[in-house]
């Protein structure tokens, strides 16, 4: 009896210190989320909602005349998922990541708020098909509401013998690292379901202020004003492009794909030149451009590429999915009859030089004096810059022939096959945002050793035939580049 006893106490206790432990994690988490939101004082705020910062408020603006904001993603697999999982999976990951069911709020200091129609709202779709292609075509081309709809939108697109999961998500909220983020913690949290019996539970990430106070600690920034140079991310147009006179608002994607395993020949040909894969796709497009049109020769051409600035985090990750990239100008002078590779060196030579400082920081630290601006202020400098642009009656006439390219290399999106469950998915590629003129986006990204490069744009501001052929120019200058 007393050995009994004995136990029952002892048990009693493990049992007390087990729930208390629960409770104090449960504490902890609830800490952490709440101190996440950092809410400011304000009348409007309510229940749920949490602080936009300068990276969201930029991109938020472009909606006005410059951008759709939509961010794309394709995944092919090789059979079909389980479709109440994979529902699931969607619920418990906008339970994680919260941004994805809110809508900016456009206040003095904007916010996100959750939607008020969220227990109706699907966040994922099913359509049957027996044109697959047709489907993810009509995807791709398809848009939603930037007032009203949800940050993320997902189809499953099924045709008789596989499963393609089609993703849209409002760049307003989220980069395009910040999506692959997002297509990895789906497939983590599909596994979780698949394999441990649906024992998955989510704890909301916000993105507060943390992420940008470490980047500025970890640089060792106290004064973000004293280093801050006015202007030095703003590109002026100087490359030819063959611009039409039309206004549109029906955005269009051009993409083309390099064969499967090419991108191995450019890692092999990089590696023996000493260069990186984005030195070379860089390289390419600075001679596709030369060949589009007419540079001003003599002076330094601009194409600004983007950067990750979770580079600077000690463990390259954000609190939560959002946006945290930069950007950088490269500047080349170009030459009549260059070879390739000596193109390639200069480009390489460049890119060395900007890596030696910290590329993006000013871009970060432009941000952070967005986020301390009203909100009106921020947006009537950009309505004035689109008045201007406007006056002309079309971007085209005002920006002349001229256009500001830039690279948004993502890198390769995976390692290894992303999964949901005992299905892989084969093939993956990211579509960037459609861009106004003189803007001009060209996003490249990996996966399974196939090349994507792809830039959207908007009827009757160009054609289609025109960016095709800079793509197919990047194209050939990257075959071409790796015989040299």
């Amino acid at each position: 009896m007393n050995d009994l006893f004995k136990y029952n106490i002892d048990f009693y206790n493990k049992t007390v210190d087990s729930i208390a432990n629960y409770y104090k994690y449960c504490g902890k988490m609830f800490e952490n989320f709440m101190s996440a939101y950092n809410f400011p004082n304000r009348a409007t705020e309510t229940k749920g909602t949490f602080p936009a910062n300068g990276h969201d408020i930029y991109n938020y603006v472009a909606r006005y005349n410059t951008s759709n904001l939509q961010i794309q993603a394709i995944l092919k697999l090789d059979g079909k998922v389980d479709l109440y999982k994979l529902k699931q999976a969607v619920k418990l990951s906008i339970e994680t990541e919260p941004v994805f069911k809110c809508r900016f709020i456009e206040d003095t200091k904007p916010y996100w708020k959750p939607l008020d129609n969220i227990g109706i709202i699907k966040f994922l779709s099913l359509e049957e098909t027996n044109d697959i292609d047709q489907s993810i075509s009509n995807f791709i081309q398809s848009t939603f509401d930037i007032d009203n709809d949800p940050m993320l939108n997902i189809k499953l697109m099924r045709c008789e013998d596989y499963d393609v999961i089609g993703l849209k998500i409002n760049h307003a909220c989220c980069d395009g690292l910040g999506t692959l983020e997002y297509i990895q913690l789906l497939s983590d949290i599909y596994n979780k379901i698949e394999h441990d019996n649906g024992a998955y539970i989510p704890v909301p990430r916000i993105a507060g202020r943390k992420d940008q106070d470490r980047l500025f600690s970890e640089l060792g920034i106290t004064n973000q004003d004293s280093l801050f140079l006015p202007g030095s991310d703003i590109s002026i147009p100087m490359w030819s492009f063959p611009w039409e006179s039309c206004s549109s608002n029906i955005a269009r994607m051009s993409i083309l794909r390099f064969p499967h395993g090419y991108i191995d020949v450019i890692n092999k040909c990089s590696k023996s030149k000493g260069v990186t894969v984005n030195d070379f796709i860089l390289t390419a497009y600075y001679r596709a451009m030369l060949k589009m049109g007419q540079p001003i020769y003599g002076l330094p051409m601009e194409i600004p590429i983007t950067v990750d600035l979770r580079r600077y985090l000690p463990n390259h990750k954000t609190q939560a999915i959002r946006n945290f990239s930069g950007s950088v100008s490269t500047k080349l002078t170009m030459t009549m009859n260059e070879p390739f590779n000596e193109t390639l060196q200069r480009v390489s030579d460049v890119m060395k030089e900007i890596k030696q400082g910290y590329p993006g920081l000013q871009s970060a630290l432009g941000l952070e004096r967005i986020e301390k601006l009203k909100y009106q202020e921020t947006l009537a400098y950009y309505q004035a810059w689109q008045e201007t642009k406007n006056s002309q009656k079309y971007c085209p006439i005002y920006c002349g022939d001229k256009c500001v390219p830039t690279l948004s290399n993502l890198g390769c999106i995976s390692k290894s096959l992303i999964k949901f469950g005992s299905r892989s998915v084969i093939d993956c590629y990211l579509l960037p945002p459609a861009i106004r003129a003189p803007g001009l986006l060209l996003m490249a990204c990996t996966y399974n050793s196939v090349l994507t490069l792809a830039a959207g744009y908007y009827k009757g501001t160009v054609s289609k035939e025109n960016i095709d052929m800079l793509l197919n120019k990047i194209k050939d200058e990257l075959i071409d580049g790796c015989e040299y």
